[in-house]
């Protein structure tokens, strides 16, 4: 893959004020405000509609109390048989918390079953212990997992823990620290909240293409299916609305990716090293497991349904190309990847690792039964911290990289920070990038939100017309969304098609490309 020199951030413009806040993008500028100025952005973002997200009542209330839900309930004497206590102990708990249990002195199992589950709990832990001696992460507890892995700056501590753009619709989801996933569409008041006994430890979700009412969340350990009926007024869907998929050994879900056609589902876990491929109408799935790796812990799929990048919890991923399923690795990274994504013509990939300010570039063509990736990747940005004078104030940008998001059309490409340092995680880089002739990474300026606010979250809208919607999620639970409004490429090269139409104009696109199931 041809690229230009690498860029850093000094290219970049300088960032606001603190005491200001970014707007949107017009004319290739960054337009900045006072917070307060209500006056600006209202004409700034006139004849645009979003959703309306609001943090309710009762998630400020579970946010500020870390009381588990079981002990809201008294204790029960009644007599219970043990096969009972057993099956819900496995259930809740998993195998090693019905064995831990079982070699408590008082137990109520025969000491049989006690000498011979205290030696079952002895070699699953000395097997743990081995594994993890190669694999630290997976001794770690699910939280822990579940933050390292989750593409939020700050999982545990987070308002918001994951947010999902509808790919068709003005709508989105977002799921909150007290694992309750509110749905929010625009020009509409009705809310719905979905709320599952086995919805806890939200990494990720992602809505299924071409339909209207699935979302797909992954959990501790299962897979949940929602679907919600976008014509209901109802704001408390039951949760008979929800599909649970599981299989043993497959959690915590870190990720999830629809095909682009919306038929099947693949998903992620770190402590397992086969990714499991739902068929969700029929419950079933098929694994598609590589010796080495640790686990799967990214999964980002191509737009042209060619290729999926499988990421993992050591220095190595793969590319899988998903005509025959093999696969092709990539090695001798100085970290696991962090993040990636692929360009809209899906030739390219962009990727960064956990301890490296790099983002890196691969090149791939179709020539058939495999990926057709480059053998080595080429350095396309360095975004090593530098310190910026910026009116007379000292700002630090730049570091490691926690997640990238590059736009439908290929010409914004939008990164945060890991936190670190005063000031660091406050701006968010903005880059222009071209594909043809050669892929160009260019820098543009810094996004800022409102005084104190941290980013956590980052994501593109995949259907805005205008050019491209950034929207950022802050550690408060406030959601940001700010347009970026310029002309693609492909609309200019097309301006002499009779065809063509005006971007500022808005579209819908056709009921048939809908189901409702």
């Amino acid at each position: 893959m041809d690229a230009t020199a690498t860029q850093t951030l000094a290219d970049c413009s300088l960032p606001a004020r603190e005491e200001l806040m970014t707007l949107c993008e017009l004319n290739g500028d960054l337009i900045t405000t006072q917070f307060t100025n209500d006056d600006l952005s209202k004409r700034i973002v006139q004849g645009f509609v979003f959703p309306k997200v609001t943090l309710a009542l009762e998630t400020l209330s579970s946010l500020a109390t870390d009381e588990d839900a079981p002990s809201a309930f008294l204790p029960c004497d009644a007599r219970v048989p043990l096969w009972k206590k057993c099956w819900y102990l496995f259930k809740e708990h998993g195998t090693c918390g019905l064995l831990n249990e079982l070699t408590k002195t008082n137990a109520e199992a025969p000491w049989l079953v006690s000498a011979f589950a205290c030696y079952c709990l002895a070699a699953i832990r000395w097997a743990s212990s081995l594994r993890g001696s190669f694999y630290p992460h997976i001794v770690l507890p699910i939280e822990e997992i579940v933050s390292l892995f989750s593409l939020t700056c700050n999982w545990e501590e987070s308002a918001i823990r994951a947010f999902a753009w509808h790919p068709h619709t003005n709508k989105c989801a977002v799921a909150w620290k007290d694992d309750a996933i509110r749905v929010f569409t625009a020009n509409s008041d009705v809310v719905p909240t979905l709320k599952h006994r086995l919805q806890r430890c939200v990494a990720c979700m992602t809505w299924k293409p071409l339909s209207a009412s699935d979302l797909a969340v992954a959990c501790q350990t299962c897979i949940l299916i929602w679907h919600i009926d976008p014509s209901s007024l109802s704001t408390r869907p039951s949760a008979s609305c929800a599909q649970i998929l599981s299989q043993s050994g497959h959690g915590p879900i870190t990720s999830l990716a629809w095909d682009p056609k919306g038929r099947i589902l693949v998903s992620a876990s770190p402590c397992d090293t086969a990714m499991q491929v739902w068929d969700v109408a029929r419950e079933s799935c098929v694994a598609l497991r590589r010796s080495g790796g640790g686990g799967v812990s990214l999964l980002r799929w191509s737009a042209d349904n060619t290729k999926l990048f499988a990421a993992t919890p050591s220095k190595m991923f793969r590319v899988w190309e998903t005509r025959m399923w093999s696969c092709e690795r990539w090695l001798d990274l100085s970290s696991r990847c962090q993040a990636a994504c692929w360009s809209p013509d899906s030739n390219t990939l962009l990727f960064c690792t956990e301890n490296e300010p790099i983002i890196y570039g691969l090149g791939f063509k179709d020539i058939g039964m495999t990926t057709g990736g480059a053998r080595a990747a080429v350095q396309c940005a360095d975004m090593s911290k530098i310190m910026l004078q910026c009116h007379g104030q000292d700002t630090s940008a730049g570091g490691v990289i926690q997640d990238m998001a590059w736009d439908p059309t290929g010409e914004r490409l939008a990164v945060l920070f890991k936190p670190s340092q005063k000031n660091t995680q406050d701006l968010i880089a903005l880059f222009s990038t071209r594909l043809e002739p050669v892929l160009e990474v260019i820098p543009s300026g810094f996004v800022r939100g409102e005084p104190g606010q941290k980013p956590e979250l980052i994501s593109f809208q995949p259907n805005f017309r205008q050019g491209a919607l950034l929207t950022v999620c802050w550690q408060s639970g406030k959601v940001s969304f700010i347009p970026l409004m310029f002309m693609p490429s492909q609309a200019i090269n097309d301006t002499s098609s009779s065809t063509y139409k005006n971007p500022t104009q808005t579209s819908t696109l056709p009921t048939e490309l809908f189901s409702q199931s």
